[in-house]
């Protein structure tokens, strides 16, 4: 059954009434037709089926049946605070992110960012992103939709973070991985993620990140291109706290 966020206050009375671009897909990408049933989610975590009542090119309603709780969504929160890079691979690293579980999602602006200013990341690229990111969460069965935080600097990113774990990702770490990180610990539910930008963190902000209480941690014996680390990364957290099998 496809699958669309829908904010709850467009969720009144067992009536729902979807945004002119989930209209123009279900009518034009999906051709569906009064009587279908979708799924709504209000990103609170509870989802609806709904028996679609109108679908047109820019308006589509249904009638809602009760809530049911929201599945899909890892029991672990992961914050992946990725440097900034150039939009296509910034984009696959919010889109994979979300298929893969990531909670939450923190631009951060390091020495070697290829953006270096907050101003160059307006509200309409924002705005791009968190299309990128629901379109995301929709395709993979999400509960919620993750969070897409405006990029900081990385000391205020380090200092600022709360969780009950924090690793970064540093090709100067040789020896300790995720999974020995990891091990041991029963329960983690807040977790952040570090990824350096394309041409890496230089030690000064390693060393920053673990004043703060972040932990370096390897990736494995290869260099990876930042995009394919945050993916990496995220998975082999998620995967070592049981949430990917």
């Amino acid at each position: 059954m496809h699958r669309f966020f829908v904010p709850p206050d467009r969720i009144r009375h067992r009536f729902v009434e979807f945004d002119a671009d989930q209209a123009h897909q279900m009518r034009r990408v999906l051709r569906l037709r009064p009587g279908d049933r979708v799924t709504a989610l209000d990103g609170t975590g509870r989802q609806y089926e709904v028996t679609l009542e109108e679908v047109g090119n820019a308006r589509a309603t249904g009638r809602a049946a009760d809530p049911l709780a929201a599945t899909g969504e890892p029991a672990a929160r992961l914050t992946l605070y990725q440097s900034l890079l150039r939009r296509e691979k910034f984009e696959w690293v919010l889109q994979k992110g979300t298929e893969i579980g990531v909670a939450a999602f923190v631009p951060v602006i390091t020495r070697r960012s290829l953006v270096r200013d907050a101003e160059d990341v307006g509200p309409e690229k924002l705005d791009r992103w968190r299309r990128i990111i629901r379109e995301a969460a929709e395709q993979s069965g999400r509960g919620l939709l993750p969070v897409l935080s405006p990029p900081i600097a990385l000391a205020e990113a380090a200092g600022a973070r709360a969780a009950d774990v924090a690793l970064i990702a540093w090709e100067g770490e040789t020896q300790r991985t995720i999974g020995e990180t990891l091990e041991g610990r029963a329960t983690v539910g807040e977790i952040a993620l570090f990824i350096g930008p394309e041409g890496g963190y230089d030690e000064e902000e390693v060393r920053l990140a673990e004043s703060c209480g972040a932990v370096p941690v390897s990736l494995g014996g290869r260099i990876l291109r930042t995009e394919t680390a945050a993916v990496v990364g995220a998975a082999l957290v998620l995967h070592r706290l049981g949430e990917l099998g």
